[in-house]
């Protein structure tokens, strides 16, 4: 039995921690980040629907757009579940990664004849935009939510990892990586063992070298095909 760091927010580490139990693993929550929401409206009601790169966009979306009938795009299922959950009806699931979603608009979507409306997070790359861009895709950016790192004391990761170290540590997000090298300066006895799983290349390389060169990287960008290779 493995024991897993798990360093997302709350709510989805909770959810996290249960499929690693699911597995006869040990999950170990210490959040590094809470979802903060942002103030302001859309930039426009008049859109076509709706792109959506993380679950975390979605509360405001659902705020902003109550059991909205328009299109969604979610970059994969879990945030298509997400917004199904929130009353959105016409959802359609991308591969889980953001960049191919430009690919998909005109079997969602069609034609468009308005922009759509892409509700994001105010940390994150310009990947989507580009390609939208470049495929002549016309289309509003709504930064709807940011990440506010959190910074746990060295009593608060004993606790966590009740003073014994970590096997593996889940690192979903480039800004998880960078909070996992800052907490093992903070405690290297209790989290430097802990070998990095990374969901992406591009979450690989936001850890310091020293740390990179040992992490796994899943082969898909999936939650479940990160657990299904090294768990």
């Amino acid at each position: 039995m493995a024991r897993v760091l798990i360093l997302r927010r709350h709510e989805e580490a909770q959810r996290t921690a249960r499929l690693v139990s699911e597995r006869g693993h040990e999950p170990l929550i210490l959040p590094t980040e809470e979802v903060v929401a942002l103030p302001g409206p859309p930039p426009s009601r008049d859109v076509e629907g709706f792109l959506v790169t993380s679950a975390n966009a979605v509360g405001a979306l659902a705020a902003a757009f109550p059991r909205d009938g328009r299109p969604l795009l979610a970059v994969g299922k879990a945030t298509a579940k997400k917004a199904q959950d929130a009353g959105f009806s016409h959802i359609k699931a991308g591969s889980g990664k953001a960049e191919d979603l430009a690919a998909l608009v005109s079997t969602v979507f069609g034609q468009p004849r308005r922009p759509l409306l892409y509700a994001t997070g105010r940390q994150r790359t310009a990947t989507l935009e580009q390609r939208l861009a470049a495929s002549g895709i016309a289309h509003l950016v709504w930064e709807a939510y940011d990440m506010r790192p959190l910074h746990p004391s060295g009593n608060e990761i004993a606790a966590a990892v009740g003073g014994k170290p970590a096997d593996f540590t889940l690192l979903l997000s480039a800004a998880q990586a960078r909070a996992f090298a800052a907490l093992i300066d903070e405690e290297p006895a209790l989290l430097g063992p802990a070998r990095p799983l990374c969901l992406s290349p591009r979450i690989r390389d936001a850890l310091p070298f020293s740390l990179a060169d040992a992490a796994a990287i899943s082969p898909e960008p999936h939650l479940l095909s990160l657990f299904d290779c090294f768990l």
